[in-house]
């Protein structure tokens, strides 16, 4: 007995199954559609804390969010007729520097969705202008969004999904500070930067990591 005479849409509901489930299909493309979540799982998802990005619970801030004075060291000298150096201008810091050991594991520090992963035109070094530094954005449920800035050996992708503490990459070697830093955001709906040191909350499990 045949019984796609009797079942018609079991049979299609199975070859959904099973072309959804096929892993030749290729690897996830590069979505901008806004998050959806189930009904049980809005309310935990959109409450989730931010932890800082290494999993440790004291990693160390060498530079705050917002004027900051960057050391004389780091800023091109700038002479006059006269030979006098200017003085060193105030920058705005939209994020943390945390500091680290080039080649700890960066973590991602609420879950969501990784909408880039690569360098940024945005993120440069102070010496060397065309010299770009790979970063990662990552979109989180309630439409805030994290970036990690100075990363190299990148360990997700565009589209991909990810945990709370799982890997995004390796610290970098970078001229961002006197030494080795994370240079970590937090922006709201609107792409505004938020003082991370406000939000985030102290690690509830202390992850290995060379952290300093």
């Amino acid at each position: 007995m045949d019984l796609r005479h009797f079942y018609p849409r079991a049979w299609v509901l199975v070859g959904v199954v099973a072309l959804v489930s096929n892993p030749s299909r290729g690897e996830v493309a590069l979505s901008s559609a806004p998050l959806t979540l189930g009904a049980t799982d809005a309310s935990v998802l959109a409450a989730e804390p931010f932890y800082n990005p290494f999993g440790t619970k004291l990693p160390r801030i060498v530079s705050g969010y917002g004027k900051r004075q960057v050391p004389p060291q780091l800023k091109a000298l700038v002479v006059s007729s006269g030979a006098a150096v200017l003085p060193v201008l105030p920058e705005t810091h939209d994020g943390l520097d945390y500091a680290a050991f080039p080649g700890s594991a960066v973590r991602a520090s609420r879950s969501g969705k990784v909408i880039f992963a690569g360098f940024s035109k945005m993120y440069v070094s102070r010496q060397d202008k065309t010299q770009q530094h790979r970063l990662v954005i990552i979109r989180h449920a309630d439409g805030q969004s994290s970036r990690y800035v100075h990363l190299s050996a990148l360990r997700v992708r565009p589209g991909q999904d990810v945990q709370r503490g799982q890997v995004l990459g390796v610290l970098s070697e970078s001229d961002e500070w006197t030494e080795p830093v994370l240079h970590f955001e937090i922006r709201d709906i609107r792409g505004q930067t938020i003082d991370p040191s406000k939000v985030i909350v102290a690690s509830d499990n202390a992850e290995t990591g060379k952290t300093l």
